[in-house]
């Protein structure tokens, strides 16, 4: 999407707009800062995954999880979300990462098929982890021979054991950046294109790479698996490969870290 045709459907919702700009992101979204006349400030973001991002934030709307105000849908072509602008900035304080620790828990009780699934989120979670094993060979080049090898080793032992695990609604990429808040207070969880339905502690996981993973744990609470560190190590592990193979497809070269993160935690 160019910016002026980001600026004319921004316009049918927003008014007079004063000004469009690209804001850096994800290689395989778009996403655009928008200013109208008015003074309102909202973004429009572009991409594969708009179904399931909007149906996401409707559902984590529902049960009080605090996300951007949707504006205005589109899943004609070219899909695309207008979101309002958030208050505050991205927060690492350790009482917003307490208040983003008991949004997910609510968030993790809406189960499938609950709700209906928006887009590509089905509940088929053993599938989608398979998925990124079997597809390992699109990673040559980008994952060494050897690391591959003892990914197919160990992880579908981990799959089969976390098959049967009760899928509920996933954030499925939180980490601080995604908390925003004013004075101390979590105002939004943001960016909701990597939701889908699976196991709860998936998104712990993630969110232990960039927070305090005891606080999360114990904020979370609850735990009844007896094997928790290992569990959440092989879902970083995944998690991590998840994003190799998005950035591959995109056309990206962001490998590096993904690689370091999954040679660690196979360590």
């Amino acid at each position: 999407m160019q910016t002026a045709e980001a600026g004319t459907y921004a316009a049918a919702v927003l008014g007079p707009i004063e000004s469009v700009e690209p804001v850096q992101g994800f290689v395989g979204n778009q996403t655009f800062r928008i200013h109208a006349a008015s003074g309102a400030t909202a973004y429009l973001k572009t991409g594969t995954a708009i179904a399931a991002e909007a149906h996401a934030i409707q559902q984590a709307e529902a049960v009080g999880v605090p996300v951007p105000e949707i504006l205005a849908t589109s899943l004609g072509q070219p899909q695309y979300l207008i979101l309002a602008e958030v208050s505050g900035e991205p927060s690492d304080d350790p009482k917003v990462l307490i208040q983003a620790v008991h949004a997910l828990r609510t968030l993790h009780e809406i189960h499938y098929p609950e709700a209906d699934a928006g887009g590509d989120a089905g509940a088929d979670w053993a599938g989608r982890l398979s998925l990124l094993i079997d597809d390992l060979d699109k990673l040559k080049g980008v994952v060494p021979d050897e690391l591959a090898h003892r990914l197919r080793v160990t992880m579908p032992q981990f799959i089969a054991e976390v098959a049967d695990v009760p899928a509920s609604l996933l954030h499925g990429d939180l980490h601080a950046r995604h908390l925003y808040a004013v004075d101390g207070k979590l105002t939004a969880i943001l960016d909701w294109g990597d939701a889908c339905y699976g196991d709860p502690l998936y998104d712990l996981a993630r969110l232990t790479m960039t927070a305090n993973p005891a606080t999360v744990v114990a904020t979370y609470g609850g735990m009844q698996n007896e094997n928790l560190q290992r569990t959440l190590s092989c879902y970083r592990i995944l998690w991590s490969l998840a994003a190799l193979h998005a950035e591959h497809a995109a056309g990206g070269d962001w490998f590096e870290p993904h690689v370091r993160r999954i040679a660690a935690e196979l360590s």
